[in-house]
């Protein structure tokens, strides 16, 4: 039987109370800055060796003692303040929602059925006389000279397929948080899909853009398996590598669904405080559990916690996407910050049996999240002088209102380059 991960944040790294927390607990920490290849999470944490991530404050350790962390927490002299269970998290795509759906509604199985075959076989959109896609000339790249140079942009999904002809000559740079998988491969495609709108250039047959910050540096975190599916502790990790690299953006397209009056977990509370307070920003899928109109949904985890820049989607006729989950939970936490193109996007995709044009439509607010990184890459590339802070209130303050949409679905509205 597995054992279940606890994810468990410190309010100090003091040497003695570290002794302590090994003595009373019976496990030993093995320091982040001592991870390598060799020396992966994965196969260090266990009931007797755990992560402590120094950058963090947070440490990742199997089988503790829930009773035994409670009393810690009310004893002030001990150095834990909060502990959770590890939760699962999936790639924040239509496609997934839909998947969702057939196991948890057989009445609907039919239904779905229908809608995931139309959403896998999308035709490719005909050569236009643009020169850019819908989602590019929404948000005013076409206006634009900034292309992201010098800026390190990190996707954290299900790895990148290095081998597309696309990205021949781009300065790539991955690791690996799931064990037995490799960050240059990308068999579900999704990661690839992100990577290609936040970072993407031209299509090979026509050379239409689809990317935005075409000359970042390519930054590749594998949290997520094959299947699409991860857990706290690899995002986790991810993002503290990502911090000690001192990479700039970090674009997570993932979602965890919360419930109705759910408060933010203060896991990621900390974890994004941390990433602003060493000047790297965090941007976050707002998932994709409404039903709109009837029923929209509140912002999933991380992006509903207030140092994640919660990213909401819209479509060409710029109306929220059914999907797009909203600040439902807005009194606890929960608000979205801005909106981008999500319907129907156009990006670099796996070489696979049933697609081998190595291109895609995809839509889910895993697609409006690169958007918002790729434009803020082209934002630290015109103004290096801003923190990571002040180009979030960039994104916002330059958004474009959408009068027909409510706050609560779009935040501060559009992103735009302008």
């Amino acid at each position: 039987m597995a054992q279940e991960k606890y994810i468990v944040l410190l309010k100090n790294q003091e040497k003695s109370s570290l002794k302590k927390l090994e003595k009373e607990f019976s496990v030993s920490f093995f320091l982040s800055e001592n991870l390598s290849k060799e020396n992966r999470s994965f196969d260090i944490i266990n009931e007797n060796q755990g992560v402590l991530y120094q950058n963090l404050n947070v440490m990742v350790v199997d089988d503790l003692d829930p009773d035994q962390l409670n009393a810690a927490i009310k004893n002030d002299k001990n150095p834990i303040i909060y502990y959770e269970k590890e939760r699962d998290f999936y790639t924040a795509t239509e496609l997934a929602m839909l998947q969702d759906l057939k196991l948890k509604a057989k009445i609907l199985t039919e239904k779905i059925n229908e809608l995931e075959d139309y959403i896998l076989h999308k035709p490719l959109p005909p050569i236009s006389l643009t020169n850019f896609e819908w989602g590019l000339k929404a948000i005013g790249i076409d206006k634009t000279q900034f292309s992201g140079k010098g800026i390190d942009l990190c996707i954290l999904d299900t790895g990148f397929e290095a081998s597309h002809p696309d990205y021949i000559g781009r300065n790539i740079e991955g690791k690996s948080f799931i064990e037995g998988e490799d960050w240059d491969k990308d068999p579900l495609g999704h990661g690839t899909h992100c990577v290609g709108i936040a970072a993407g250039n031209c299509r090979l047959d026509n050379q239409k853009r689809y990317g935005i910050a075409k000359d970042c540096n390519i930054k590749i975190g594998k949290v997520l398996n094959n299947n699409g599916k991860g857990s706290t502790s690899s995002i986790i990790d991810a993002i503290d590598w990502a911090i000690s690299k001192q990479f700039k953006i970090i674009s997570l397209s993932l979602a965890s669904p919360v419930k109705f009056n759910e408060f933010p977990s203060p896991l990621f509370d900390v974890v994004g405080k941390r990433a602003l307070e060493s000047n790297c920003l965090l941007i976050a899928a707002a998932g994709n559990d409404s039903k709109r109109p009837a029923l929209p949904l509140p912002v999933s985890a991380p992006a509903n916690s207030e140092c994640f820049m919660a990213v909401a989607a819209i479509d060409s006729q710029m109306r929220v996407a059914s999907f797009s989950n909203g600040g439902i939970n807005a009194v606890n936490g929960g608000n979205i910050n801005v909106a981008a193109p999500g319907v129907d996007i156009f990006s670099s995709y796996t070489q696979k049996k049933g697609n081998l044009s190595g291109y895609k439509l995809m839509s889910g607010t895993s697609m409006a999240t690169p958007h918002v990184s790729g434009m803020a890459a082209l934002y630290m590339e015109e103004f290096p002088q801003l923190s990571a802070l002040e180009i979030w209130k960039l994104l916002e303050d330059r958004a474009k209102s959408i009068t027909s949409l409510k706050y609560r679905d779009i935040g501060n509205g559009l992103i735009q380059k302008n």
